[in-house]
């Protein structure tokens, strides 16, 4: 979460006491997710709090999400989730705080962590969930706060075929690095 570059903000010593952040720095809160399906424990929703907003309003926040979500989940299930995700995003965030999309990108996915998973990965699944994504948060927020779309889906399918693949061998589960 950014603070403040002017007037500076607040910054977490310990689990119970805030110290001050000084102008002109940024504090940044990251929270990993495995997506939005159910592979989180705990569940994403039930560690989606208002404390993410406790040491002020952040500038910006950043979803980046559909990698996870089209490899093992099913389309209803996702739409179900980015609807809750919505929801939250609408009670914690003030409308100043700009939210960024970042897209699903390539993934060839041809390693499992547990075979019993049955990933359900496919180019055209992949284009699905990030365009649902980047409509429903335009659709709900479009009109009241800046929606940036980070499309490194794009990005890498632009690449050659063998140009992703190189890349890909060289990360366990298969996808690309993220700054490709």
């Amino acid at each position: 979460m950014d603070i403040d570059p002017v007037t500076g903000g607040t910054l977490p010593l310990d689990s119970q006491q805030l110290g001050t952040v000084a102008a002109n720095s940024s504090h940044i809160i990251l929270f990993k997710w495995g997506s939005l399906t159910t592979l989180n424990n705990p569940p994403w929703e039930s560690t989606f709090s208002l404390s993410f907003t406790q040491m002020g309003t952040p500038s910006v926040t950043i979803f980046a999400l559909v990698n996870w979500d089209v490899a093992f989940s099913t389309r209803s299930f996702f739409t179900q989730q980015v609807e809750m995700l919505i929801e939250h995003v609408a009670q914690t965030y003030l409308t100043s705080t700009d939210i960024v999309i970042r897209t699903g990108q390539y993934f060839c996915c041809t390693y499992d962590i547990n075979p019993q998973l049955k990933r359900k990965y496919s180019r055209l699944r992949i284009q699905y969930f990030s365009q649902y994504l980047v409509d429903e948060f335009n659709a709900r927020f479009g009109k009241e706060r800046r929606i940036i779309i980070w499309d490194v889906g794009c990005i890498s399918e632009h690449r050659l075929y063998a140009a992703r693949d190189e890349h890909a061998k060289l990360c366990s589960p298969n996808h690309v690095r993220a700054d490709i």
